[in-house]
Parts: C-alpha cells; sequence; structure tokens
C-alpha cells in the first residue's frame, strides 16, 4: 500500500489502572504499593514516517518511566518492540526498537522527571493493517510481584498515513524562558496579558503561578512553552501535535485550575504535561533541539 494513500489517526492506551487514552501514545501502569516493593510506571510515544530516497519507515519515539514508591528500583530492563496485526486479534513482534538494561529509577520520581529512552529504528514498511509498539518495562521488586520480573506495558497504536520523514529545523524553549523573560517578545498572536482560557488568570500569570502539584498549571505550563515555540517556527511531531489538541480540548472544555485541585490529582493531564515537557527540553525523537539561548 503506498502511504500516502492510508488514512491518519493516532490513540494512546492506557493499561492496568486507566483506561484507553486517545490522540497519543501514552500509557500509565501500577499496582499497590507493598512494603517490600515498588510502584513503577511508564508511557511511550510513537512516530511513523517514511525515510526519503530508502524504501524504509523510520519508528521512533520514547519510552518514560517513573518509580512512585519508596524504594529503587532493582533489575530495570526495557524490551521495545514494533507490532503489526494484519488478521485477528493478534499482534505480531515485527522489529526489536529498543533493548535497554538500567539505570534503576529513584525511588519517588514523577512522571515530569522522569527517565527518557528515546529509539529510533528504519525498517521495511509493515503491511496493512494495524501498526503497534509496545514497551514491555520490567523490574525484580515491583510491588506484588518481588524476585519475578515484571511491570507497565505502554502501547500505542497506529494506523494512518505515514508521510516523508521531516528533517528537524528551528529550535525550540522551555516555559522558564518564555515566562521568565519579560523582554522576549512572544510570536504573534500570543499575548502574555491575554485570559488563559477559564482560569481567571493571564498566560503570564499562569507561568508566575506556583503548581504546587495542580495537573492544571503543570499541564498549562508546558501548553503555553510548546505552542510558543511552535507559533516561533519550530516544526511540531504529529504526537506532540495530538498532545497539544488535547490539551487545548481540556482547557477549552471549561477546566479551571479547581478542575485539578487536591481532590482531582487529573493524573492524564500530568502525563501530556511529560510528553510537552520533552518536546520543550528538545529531547523529543524526531523534534526540533533545545535553543542555544
Amino acid at each position: 500500500m503506498n502511504p500516502g494513500q492510508m488514512n491518519l489517526r493516532k490513540l494512546f492506551t492506557n493499561i492496568c489502572f486507566l483506561l484507553p487514552l486517545l490522540a497519543i501514545a501514552s500509557a500509565h501502569a501500577g499496582v499497590s504499593k507493598g512494603q517490600n516493593g515498588t510502584t513503577l510506571a511508564a508511557s511511550k510515544t510513537l512516530e511513523v514516517c517514511a525515510v526519503p530516497g530508502t524504501g524504509n519507515w523510520r519508528y521512533s519515539g520514547a519510552v518514560s518511566v517513573w518509580n512512585e514508591g519508596a524504594i529503587d528500583t532493582v533489575g530495570l530492563t526495557i524490551n521495545d518492540w514494533i507490532q503489526n496485526q494484519v488478521t485477528g486479534p493478534a499482534f505480531l513482534d515485527m522489529f526489536q526498537a529498543l533493548y535497554a538494561v538500567g539505570p534503576e529509577i529513584p525511588a519517588g520520581t514523577t512522571q515530569l522527571t522522569a527517565t527518557v529512552f528515546p529509539y529510533s529504528i528504519d525498517a521495511a514498511p509493515l503491511p496493512a493493517g494495524t501498526i503497534r509498539n509496545i514497551a514491555r518495562v520490567k523490574i525484580l521488586n515491583h510491588s506484588g510481584s518481588l524476585n519475578t520480573p515484571t511491570g507497565p506495558e505502554p502501547k500505542y497504536t497506529f494506523v494512518g498515513e505515514v508521510k516523508p520523514c521531516q528533517v528537524p529545523g528551528g529550535c525550540v524553549l522551555t516555559q522558564g524562558y518564555w515566562g521568565n523573560k519579560p523582554g522576549v517578545v512572544w510570536p504573534v498572536p500570543f499575548d502574555r496579558n491575554a485570559p488563559f482560557f477559564l482560569s481567571g488568570l493571564t498566560w503570564q500569570q499562569v507561568l508566575n503561578t506556583p503548581a504546587g502539584g495542580n495537573g492544571y498549571f503543570i499541564l498549562a505550563y508546558q501548553y503555553i512553552a510548546a505552542v510558543l515555540n511552535q507559533a516561533n517556527g519550530a516544526p511540531v511531531p504529529a504526537g506532540v501535535q495530538s498532545v497539544l489538541n488535547d490539551a487545548q480540548g481540556f482547557f477549552a472544555g471549561g477546566a479551571t485550575p479547581a478542575t485539578c485541585s487536591a481532590g482531582s490529582s487529573c493524573g492524564l493531564q500530568k502525563t501530556w504535561a511529560g510528553i510537552l515537557d520533552t518536546y520543550n527540553n528538545g529531547h523529543y525523537p524526531g523534534g526540533p533541539q533545545h535553543c542555544d539561548n
């Protein structure tokens, strides 16, 4: 099948304790904390593009791993595969995109301070059907499964138009740069003093407000930086654009800082923030690098 004839749609699937997530490749998993174990979680992204002049496709993305428990991980391994489903329910492992051993993940890390494992592999185009990526993340001291390799398995399903790979251009800057340099003129059409959706604050006031663990502000910081980077000429990979679309829908759909108060952790929004944070720091595979500012 000509990749240009395929229709694009992307979704994230979440494992273990979250419902499937649409539009972006992310999953968060964990089991109940035990006295002698820890609680590992992971998310992932996937991009698929056609490498010009080679006949291959490039499968790339990142696996983010963090540790919500009180004990460092032991025996971390990540085995990431590109899969394909042509007929029937089964997905077949096709290409190994990443195999990593360690480093161990410190206790108390979060999605925003996760250890990121980028991957990229050029391989043959897969036949018509469903392309999926699975990251089998295992440790030996997961709560409830001590001494048995186990952990989250975030998955991403991609079915769509595979476009030519872009040569990264432009560069990105973090939310700290955009918020802490008052002399920097924001790109059109953005204004520091404009209302930020229904927050009751301006864009600059949002950046000035300590998050205190509130998922609304954690996402808003990274969303603001990403859209400013985009307006400033930085290219945005499809996976990041999906996150931006979801984030904009969240903010425009009636959310306020109170939506993510102590009684509602807004874990999904924090996951989105983590993906955007990777992009804004220049670490997103296939995305632009950080500016030398």
